[in-house]
């Protein structure tokens, strides 16, 4: 019995990041069958503001079938504000981020994070389930089709409108989970609204083995869009946290779930960007100096607030080894250079074109702020506005002190 319950316990911990695919598909090649499933993948990226309601249903075969149904409520309001509720037997979990703040939410713990940043609706989605990240750049960093063929056409109801769709069929590379599962022979199908492109309903079936699971099991997924405002302006209320009874404040949830990555201790990882002049930067030419990054977005508020901070410690220490980089997450250079216009920063602004730098770094919200240290390694890591003081304390054991500061 416990041994059952235990296995049990481990798969429930899979199903979500399966679940969770519906978000993530990409695939990189000429507009046929591949394109489309590239294009439905991003497709979300180029409205303002959507409400998007989906059910998600996983079966798992084998000893120990299980069955679990998922419906996720995704509001977002770009740049900055989004709402994700998931709803399960497992329990529920809310993500609220207004361009200042990012809660989250576990009702399996009755606890939740409060942090002063601003989110994206993918990183959210990373940090939900953990795993998920590895998974997503997975998929992001090749093209994880084998294969892919439109099947047909067909019409699908959302709304109580029937909406003509192209079904594509893709075959998937394998894909390594979290817990050292792997996910192989994973066939996808895609119904995609010929006109918006957004994938209206989606199933995929894969064989899971390794890890937790003593022998194969053949996994069964199915998520279906119930309902869909594409550019529909969603109300403030819909961005606020209310937390739920009971539910406990907590810095950090115990357990698997981080509301933010730590990479204190690690490596950094290289980069080559371009500010915005044009300049370019990259992370082995500045082999034994101290390098700050800072993550920051225009829209971001927190990032708005500690710039000044920012601009002061380059003031500072930029003559004793420490090279300050404002890193702006994937904003066009216009509306980078507008807002310098206004703001006196006189260090190196960095834009992140799809460059992979944010992946890299687990930026999850903004502002980020990480420094790196003569040989490379990462010393200090922190989510959110107002690290100032740690920050400093971290420079000052790197030998970087302000004379007022003995």
């Amino acid at each position: 019995g416990c041994r059952a319950r235990a296995i049990e316990d481990r798969r429930m911990r899979i199903i979500p990041i399966v679940a969770l695919f519906c978000f993530v598909a990409s695939a990189q090649e000429a507009p046929d069958a591949r394109g489309l499933l590239k294009e439905t993948s991003e497709v979300l990226l180029h409205h303002k503001s959507y409400q998007v309601d989906q059910r998600a249903v996983i079966d798992m075969g084998g000893p120990l079938p299980t069955r679990l149904e998922m419906l996720v409520k995704i509001v977002v309001s770009s740049p900055g504000k989004l709402r994700i509720e998931s709803t399960s037997k497992l329990g529920d979990s809310v993500i609220v981020s207004d361009g200042e703040n990012t809660w989250m939410y576990l009702g399996t713990l009755k606890q939740y994070t409060k942090t002063a940043a601003a989110s994206t609706p993918e990183s959210l989605v990373k940090s939900l389930v953990p795993g998920m990240s590895s998974v997503m750049d997975q998929l992001k960093a090749k093209d994880p089709y084998v294969s892919a063929k439109i099947t047909g056409e067909e019409l699908v109801e959302v709304d109580g409108q029937k909406i003509d769709c192209y079904v594509v069929e893709g075959r998937l590379d394998k894909i390594s989970l979290p817990g050292s599962v792997e996910m192989t022979d994973g066939v996808q199908k895609v119904w995609i609204d010929k006109v918006s492109k957004l994938s209206l309903k989606q199933t995929m079936t894969a064989t899971m083995q390794g890890g937790p699971l003593t022998d194969p099991a053949q996994m069964n997924q199915a998520v279906t869009v119930i309902s869909q405002k594409l550019d529909t302006p969603a109300p403030d209320s819909s961005f606020t946290f209310t937390p739920p009874e009971g539910a406990k404040l907590v810095t950090e949830f115990k357990g698997p779930v981080k509301a933010n990555a730590d990479l204190t201790g690690q490596a950094a990882a290289d980069f080559k960007l371009k500010s915005n002049t044009g300049k370019e930067f990259s992370l082995p030419d500045l082999k034994g100096k101290f390098v700050l990054l800072d993550f920051w977005a225009t829209w971001c508020a927190p990032c708005r607030h500690d710039l000044p901070s920012v601009e002061k410690l380059h003031q500072e220490f930029h003559r004793k080894g420490l090279v300050v980089l404002g890193v702006n997450g994937g904003e066009d250079s216009e509306t980078v250079n507008e807002f310098l216009l206004s703001s006196k920063l006189s260090y190196p602004i960095l834009l992140t074109p799809d460059s992979g730098v944010m992946q890299s770094y687990r930026v999850s919200a903004f502002p980020t702020v990480v420094l790196i240290d003569a040989d490379g390694k990462i010393v200090f890591y922190h989510v959110g506005a107002g690290g100032d003081k740690a920050l400093r304390e971290s420079l000052a054991k790197l030998g970087l002190e302000t004379e007022s500061s003995h």
